[in-house]
């Protein structure tokens, strides 16, 4: 079993992704930001998550993607401005096919959802300072990876688990 926890859209509040850091050390695989940070390439928070750059990152030391392996899984994480992710998911799934990825990770409009198409499994954590859209909360999620499903659990940035969020996959 492979955990993977996604943060998006923090928009310079680095007290929640140190909060984060600490509270799931040695208890989730990787760590990853969707973009959106507004901190410089040289934080500190890097040495323990990986990030992308967004639309309101300025740091041009930051990748436009991050793909890593998880169990089997290739993973492309991207923030999704430049994926037109406003609209639908068909930019990523782009990306996706050329990346030989069947998990994506993304952020840019605030909103937590999971979806997946055609085998590809689309994960944007939400925003843990700016929420948009009609959920209110700021949030994160856990990806959890076992041999043939993934599940996606949401919690707001008070930990709290979000059920009406999370969601079950089955992978091939």
């Amino acid at each position: 079993m492979i955990k993977i926890l996604a943060v998006s859209d923090s928009h310079g509040n680095k007290d929640i992704l140190n909060e984060l850091a600490l509270r799931y050390a040695n208890r989730v695989d990787h760590f990853v930001h969707c973009g959106d940070s507004e901190l410089s390439s040289s934080d500190l928070i890097w040495g323990i998550m990986s990030t992308v750059m967004g639309n309101c990152d300025y740091d041009y030391q930051m990748n436009d993607e991050y793909r890593f392996q998880a169990g089997d899984k290739n993973v492309l994480v991207v923030h999704g401005h430049r994926h037109s992710v406003r609209g639908s998911v068909a930019g990523l799934k782009v990306a996706a096919k050329q990346a030989n990825a069947s998990l994506v990770f993304y952020g840019h409009t605030h909103i937590a959802k999971a979806e997946q198409e055609e085998g590809i499994l689309f994960i944007n954590p939400g925003s843990i300072s700016q929420p948009r859209g009609t959920l209110t909360e700021k949030t994160y999620c856990i990806v959890t990876i076992d041999v043939h499903s993934v599940t996606v659990t949401y919690y707001n940035d008070r930990h709290q688990e979000m059920v009406d969020l999370n969601k079950q996959f089955q992978m091939l």
